[in-house]
């Protein structure tokens, strides 16, 4: 092969790699069982975020019409759950279309920066998440006397520690190469959060006039449980891929979550 046409072959090889990445990291079975999840998760929870809404709004017109007056704790609660729905869904759609398109046809085009950019958006939605739920609790069951500011501006706190380190350029969100310190480094707050929230939803539980303790154990164990599958992968998904099954039932306890907040 003569200089040119190795020049040739080079240039297009390179070109290819990164037009469409092939390497097959998950069986086809294992790829296209996540690839159907993640489509049944954001239609499910899309669908959550139009109920929830739906139900907020006719309460609100019940008032206003003096019609019937309701709890106005179903209300604050619904106005939550479209919130929390809407944050999930704006978030998790940009990790997890790239994510379907790539279980269906095993790669694509800047596959590492779609994947990297759908993570670090995720990353911030999620943790503001958090905020939003303890919001939540705290609306539904305390006063404006009780309000239990402090464990609230403590998660605000951590979520700013967060955002300041993941916006920092050593994080490599769009390399395939994972940077362990900084994914360490990123999720110290986030765990503290999540502590928090459980904490702050235990006080909260044992406060509660206006619905029963169990409604609030749900969302601890639910919690509690999406940590502890999202830990592994965000420490150490890039260099083991398998691991990311653990996202599908760590996205279960959200829905979970969602449809208690929701139906409940």
């Amino acid at each position: 092969m003569d200089e040119k046409s190795s020049r040739k072959f080079d240039s297009s090889k390179i070109e290819n790699e990164n037009e469409i990445e092939t390497k097959h990291e998950k069986p086809l079975a294992a790829r296209l069982g996540e690839g159907i999840f993640c489509i049944i998760y954001l239609v499910y929870t899309t669908a959550l975020v139009f109920i929830m809404k739906g139900k907020y709004d006719a309460g609100i017109a019940k008032v206003d019409d003096l019609y019937l007056i309701p709890e106005y704790v179903d209300i604050y609660r619904y106005s939550f759950g479209f919130m929390l729905a809407a944050i999930l869904v704006f978030g998790d759609a940009f990790h997890l279309i790239p994510r379907i398109i790539v279980a269906f046809r095993g790669g694509m085009w800047k596959q590492d920066f779609f994947l990297g950019l759908g993570t670090f958006i995720s990353s911030i939605t999620m943790t503001f998440f958090y905020n939003v739920l303890i919001g939540m609790g705290d609306t539904l069951e305390y006063t404006e006397e009780e309000y239990n500011f402090g464990i609230e501006q403590w998660i605000l706190y951590l979520t700013i520690i967060r955002l300041i380190i993941m916006f920092m350029p050593f994080n490599g969100w769009y390399k395939r190469e994972p940077n362990h310190r900084m994914a360490v480094l990123r999720n110290i707050p986030f765990v503290f959060i999540g502590v928090l929230t459980v904490f702050g939803f235990l006080t909260i539980s044992g406060h509660a006039n206006n619905y029963p303790s169990s409604f609030y154990m749900i969302i601890i164990l639910m919690v509690i449980l999406s940590f502890a599958f999202y830990l592994p992968v965000a420490l150490h998904g890039k260099e083991n891929p398998k691991l990311g099954m653990l996202m599908i039932p760590k996205t279960v306890c959200y829905m979970i979550m969602l449809s208690l907040i929701c139906f409940y």
